[in-house]
């Protein structure tokens, strides 16, 4: 039975993608022009609905449902992100880094199965570390991510410290990979 979500998803797609040298999200990948596209088509059938978090929709050529971050904000930062992202929802979103084309929605599934009305947070985590945008983030953060912003703090650690946060193991840190390097983008598409 195919595994469905009843939460939007959403595809991180702004950061910087410095140690890549390029932007990550508009590599080719799987079969597909782009990575976001990749992701977008994966992901479509298992979620109530998919979308596109982003600095600026303007890099892309294609269309998709962006939610671009609150343009009084000047810096980039996953946390502006969240905002962004929050803002849009009054429901808890899955959210999910544009560069981790391996991780199975039966992560999502868990992560789900562990969402109550109490929890701001649930994150995935895995033997070598826990994965912040692999996670299901809920709109009652909002305050305190707007006051984390006020003083210049981007990290959504520090959030996770004062939230009622979860955090679901995985045995496997494999699923998980993500490509930050041109070698780890390399052996990806070998394994896609």
């Amino acid at each position: 039975m195919q595994t469905f979500i009843p939460l939007p998803c959403i595809i991180m797609a702004g950061g910087k993608s410095s140690r890549m040298g390029t932007d990550k999200a508009l590599l080719s990948f799987g079969g597909f022009p782009t990575l976001t596209q990749f992701q977008l088509a994966r992901l479509e059938p298992h979620f109530k609905s998919i979308h596109v978090s982003t600095k600026s929709k303007n890099k892309f050529d294609f269309e998709a449902s962006f939610i671009e971050d609150i343009s009084a904000y000047n810096e980039s930062s996953p946390l502006i992100a969240l905002l962004s992202i929050l803002e849009q929802f009054s429901s808890p979103v899955c959210v999910l880094s544009v560069d981790t084309p391996f991780i199975p929605v039966t992560v999502f599934q868990k992560l789900f199965e562990n969402l109550d009305a109490q929890t701001d947070a649930i994150i995935a985590t895995s033997p070598s570390c826990s994965h912040q945008l692999c996670a299901i983030y809920a709109p009652s953060l909002k305050d305190k991510i707007a006051i984390a912003l006020s003083h210049n703090e981007h990290k959504i650690r520090t959030i996770l410290k004062e939230a009622h946060t979860k955090f679901i193991s995985f045995e496997s840190d494999e699923p998980f990979l993500n490509m930050n390097y041109p070698q780890e983008y390399e052996d990806a598409k070998e394994r896609s």
